[in-house]
């Protein structure tokens, strides 16, 4: 079953045309039914409808609150109190628009060929009462100006916001869902912001239900004869104008009265641009510089009524060294955000790899921009200086970014905290996440009260671990106020990205140089102290005697990359130590190990651990925290002592020598990220996390 829903206010006019076009009309498998919301019309429109009841399957409702929006969420209710069973499509059409006799047809035809798909749109042409000059045709957007869509286009996916209200089908479990018309916007009198159709469909589009284009589903709409004039055109340019201001989010620019700066100077260059026009008698620049200014001052207008859209806006920032663990979350994060409603900027301090990094992220379309404040409550020397430059300059810099919210991840102790400062100082709300395990270290007299004056913008904390929250509260816990909100938020994986892949353990070994037969230790990771690769270089030293066919693979670059190699020679085992750099991808790489082995001194969490367990590869880790809190309860991976070499080469030499059980864990490593460290999970705690704190 089918139906379709229409809205009319004083539709006379039409109706008995369009509705003789839909006695027409083919049934679709299991039939379909017509409601139709009068809205409040004065003329003959109910008289029009009564004549049609008994030849049409014909609902009537009337709607008094003005507005197609609330007309057609009241033929939406009532179509719900009716039977369905939630996979049924609700078709919109309009007072003014003639179906074609198989449009229904086509309609249900287009669903049931692509079940994953939502919102369907049918091509729109004109039905001209008056046909238009050419040169007004040409130079007019018909789209937005009569609702036109060409039926030479593709029959295939569709961007959402050139689906049109008067043919369009949306699946009846959308509308049980929740999803309704937004009856601020929409046709409502002379003078309104247009839109309501494109939000409904851009808000389904955001909850991830794609549209599908189906050009052979066609209506004719009726164009009257002062819908083709000039000043009706512009009218509708200025309509346009306001939905806009309401609807579209543009990149961050400079303002001036409340709009963007270069709206300001469009608009002047289009006024001078017309006067010119004007003098040379050029009709059509004339026409086209007046569109330009209407559709503007509709902008205007509705940003000084205060009705501009603005999304909440987070900067995620931090005291940046090098490309690691924090920083790949802090760009996750920034893209969940957002998908979520969010307006989200990275800005950092500029590190070695930064340029690259960036780039990549702008080429995903993710807001990158280098933001290096005075750090005074970092470093020592020079520190009442730098406060000195925090206090004049650094405020500043921090409010030409714009944000609602800063976002500060600290990756240790103190480290971050110049910013949560700044943050007070410019009187914006802050969130704080937590990277890693701080030592319990005591504040100089110095440090203290600004980072008690800092700490009064703090909002929320989360922590990647519970490990790391433990250690930042023993540290913070007194500077925090009662109602802060507190989480424990673990970084995620890319279980689509991170998989199991035998032909990707073929392939790895290829590139990387090693034997199809070899049993391969892994690490991805930092070179640096932290980490402490020259321990895993010493365990596989230990190892190699007993395992001839033992490798290791080092990925990733650090300040001790030339010791290791250095290390490696000494040990005569140059030609087993594979020295990877840094790799991008490292989906492709990891499925090569049969361990991954993380020989830290300390951790907030470690995504490298969670990556290598979704591909299947069993992780080992130091029992030290953040990697404690994934392996402690995991069957997926094991725990060795820090500070007992040999008890960590005696386990590590078990696994090796125990096939079955490796595979046996790499199965469960599998599981346990799916359920744990998926990036829906992750993305659904993030939103918890900040719903009320923007």
């Amino acid at each position: 079953m089918l139906t379709v829903l229409m809205a009319t206010y004083n539709g006379a006019g039409t109706l008995p045309q369009v509705l003789r076009a839909y006695m027409g009309l083919q049934s679709p498998r299991g039939g379909w039914r017509l409601v139709i919301a009068d809205n409040g019309s004065t003329d003959a429109t109910a008289e029009v409808i009564a004549a049609f009841r008994g030849r049409l399957p014909l609902s009537y409702i009337y709607v008094a609150r003005r507005g197609r929006s609330p007309a057609l969420n009241g033929a939406v209710e009532h179509a719900l109190r009716q039977g369905g069973d939630g996979g049924e499509l609700f078709v919109f059409g309009d007072d003014d628009a003639m179906p074609a006799s198989d449009w229904l047809c086509r309609l249900q035809d287009s669903a049931r060929a692509h079940p994953g798909y939502a919102l369907f749109g049918g091509a729109i042409v004109p039905a001209w009462r008056e046909q238009p000059e050419a040169w007004l045709l040409r130079l007019t957007p018909v789209g937005l100006t009569w609702g036109i869509t060409s039926p030479d286009l593709r029959d295939a996916p569709v961007y959402p916001g050139l689906v049109w209200g008067a043919n369009m089908a949306i699946r009846r479990r959308i509308f049980e869902a929740g999803a309704r018309y937004d009856e601020s916007i929409g046709p409502q009198g002379a003078n309104y912001a247009m839109g309501s159709e494109t939000r409904l469909n851009l808000e389904m589009h955001a909850a991830g239900n794609p549209s599908w284009f189906c050009p052979r589903a066609q209506v004719a709409h009726i164009i009257r004869a002062p819908q083709v004039r000039r000043a009706w055109i512009l009218r509708r340019a200025m309509l346009f104008g306001r939905g806009q201001c309401r609807l579209a989010s543009f990149a961050p620019s400079v303002e001036l009265f409340g709009v963007p700066r270069w709206m300001l100077g469009r608009y002047v260059r289009d006024t001078l641009g017309a006067m010119r026009a004007w003098l040379r008698r050029d009709h059509a620049d004339l026409f086209l510089r007046q569109w330009e200014r209407a559709w503007l001052r509709g902008f205007f207008h509705e940003a000084w009524r205060g009705r501009r859209k603005r999304l909440p806006r987070i900067v995620i920032s931090s005291y940046s060294g090098e490309l690691g663990g924090m920083e790949l979350r802090m760009a996750q994060e920034a893209k969940m955000l957002g998908a979520n409603g969010y307006e989200s900027v990275l800005a950092l301090r500029r590190f070695p790899g930064f340029t690259a990094w960036a780039q990549g992220l702008r080429a995903q379309q993710l807001q990158v921009q280098v933001y290096e404040p005075p750090l005074f409550l970092e470093h020592w020397a020079w520190r009442r200086w730098n406060w000195l430059r925090a206090r004049l300059t650094g405020a500043w810099r921090l409010r030409r970014l714009r944000p609602d919210i800063v976002h500060v991840a600290f990756c240790w102790t103190s480290y971050g905290a110049s910013i949560l400062w700044l943050a007070r100082q410019c009187r914006l709300s802050a969130v704080i996440s937590v990277h890693n395990a701080f030592p319990l270290e005591p504040f100089s007299d110095w440090q203290r009260p600004r980072l008690q004056e800092a700490f009064r913008a703090v909002k929320g904390v989360y922590a990647v671990s519970a490990s790391s929250m433990r250690h930042f509260l023993d540290l913070y816990r007194d500077m925090l106020a009662p109602d802060t909100r507190l989480a424990v938020i673990p970084n995620g994986v890319d279980t689509e990205t991170f998989i199991v892949s035998p032909e990707r353990r073929m392939l790895a070994r290829q590139q990387l140089g090693l034997p199809p037969d070899a049993l391969v230790l892994g690490c991805v990771a930092r070179l640096s102290a932290q980490k402490r690769p020259q321990a895993l270089l010493a365990l596989f030293a230990c190892l190699a005697p007993r395992f001839p066919h033992l490798y290791l693979v080092l990925v990733g670059t650090g300040p001790l990359d030339a010791m290791l190699r250095l290390q490696a020679q000494q040990t005569g085992l140059q030609d087993r130590v594979v020295f990877a750099g840094f790799q991008q991808r490292v989906e492709w790489l990891m499925p090569a190990f049969d361990l991954h082995v993380l020989l830290s001194k300390n951790e907030g969490f470690g995504i490298a651990t969670i990556e290598a367990m979704a591909c299947g590869v069993p992780a080992v880790g130091t029992d030290v925290p953040g990697t404690h809190d994934i392996l402690h309860d995991s069957a997926g991976g094991l725990l060795l002592p820090l500070d007992d070499e040999h008890a960590a080469c005696a386990a590590v030499a078990q696994l090796l020598m125990d096939a079955p059980r490796r595979a046996r864990m790499g199965r469960l490593a599998r599981e346990e990220t799916v359920q744990r460290y998926s990036m829906p999970r992750l993305e659904r705690q993030l939103r918890q996390f900040y719903a009320g704190l923007v």
